[in-house]
């Protein structure tokens, strides 16, 4: 956004001018706000990401250590035992059938809740700038937003190196329509994207844009916060529950030969998996509710931009919708914080 360039005038300035000066003010503080936050969302999501992976290593380093009969492969395929008179048997799996009395699990290392969330995380990033575009617009229709729309289309364009998310493959047990589904509402967003980008100078055509196929970023959003919320509720834990379950085993059945450190810090292991396990579904509720406010911001402005209103009224939908657009990206960077 563009400062507010004073030309030196006598004392007696025109009301207007400063009542202009200061609406820029404003829009500059809410700007800035928008991309700190924005910043400080990505920088806590990727602390919380590396710590998450590290506990899954760990976690998974002292599974596979608890028992002579597993590798340090991935997926790792355990059997856990789902009846009371089960025989003792290995915790890990060599052939294809489990041991009667045992039900098999495959760990998989790397399904984690980065790969899931992270680029859902740099999608709602991508939108603060959408919506930061679309507030100034309203603010001040004539102001030049290239700089927020090129970096909409630039963060919407890097989406594409998440492979499997782009073609809506990354979430476990994905059937094909919705992968489809997904799949072809993040392409037309990254295509309007790159339209907006094409016309960002030009502020009465990006406006056009928006109204005529804003409903694209409508569609992407929704999709996302459905498929969040399901992972939550599942997928998110299963990972630390075999981890919790099959480290208590290992704890029942070698305490008697372990040190009192060793059962210590085995015993840690358990709890913090447990602990883990009802983690996850809370971190991907707060992202779910993140993209639900960044989708209801920028649908807010979007119909703004295509009503009959006054300029406080437009002032009044700009301030609405950033403020939830913040509020988004603070949902993001308190990721990082204990639960």
């Amino acid at each position: 956004m563009r400062r507010c360039v004073r030309a030196v005038l006598p004392l007696m300035f025109a009301p207007g001018l400063l009542a202009g000066c200061a609406t820029h003010a404003i829009r500059l503080e809410a700007a800035g706000a928008v991309q700190a936050r924005s910043r400080e969302a990505v920088t806590a999501a990727a602390g919380y990401f590396d710590a998450i992976e590290q506990r899954r290593r760990d976690a998974a380093a002292a599974l596979v250590a608890s028992d002579p009969s597993c590798l340090p492969v991935t997926p790792l395929r355990i059997q856990v035992p789902i009846a009371p008179s089960a025989p003792a048997a290995p915790l890990c799996l060599s052939g294809e059938a489990p041991t009667p009395g045992y039900a098999m699990f495959e760990i998989d290392i790397g399904s984690s809740p980065r790969v899931v969330l992270e680029p859902r995380i740099s999608l709602i990033a991508a939108i603060s700038d959408y919506a930061d575009a679309l507030a100034t617009i309203l603010d001040a229709p004539k102001t030049d937003v290239s700089a927020e729309i090129t970096t909409f289309a630039d963060q919407a364009d890097r989406l594409a190196r998440f492979g499997s998310f782009v073609a809506g493959a990354d979430l476990p047990n994905v059937n094909a329509a919705v992968a489809s589904e997904q799949g072809q509402s993040l392409v037309a967003l990254i295509a309007f994207a790159d339209d907006l980008a094409r016309e960002a100078r030009r502020t009465r055509d990006v406006r056009a844009l928006v109204v005529e196929r804003g409903a694209v970023v409508d569609r992407a959003l929704a999709s996302l916060s459905a498929q969040v919320t399901i992972w939550g509720r599942g997928a998110a834990r299963n990972a630390d529950d075999l981890y919790g379950n099959a480290l208590f085993r290992t704890y029942v059945r070698n305490r008697a030969s372990l040190s009192a450190d060793q059962r210590e810090q085995l015993a840690g292991r358990v709890f913090a998996a447990r602990e883990a396990a009802k983690d996850g579904p809370a971190r991907a509720a707060q992202v779910a509710d993140a993209i639900d406010l960044a989708a209801k911001a920028q649908a807010g402005l979007r119909d703004a931009l295509a009503g009959r209103l006054t300029p406080a009224q437009r002032r009044a939908a700009a301030r609405l919708n950033i403020d939830r657009i913040t509020r988004a990206l603070g949902l993001i960077a308190a990721l990082a914080s204990p639960a």
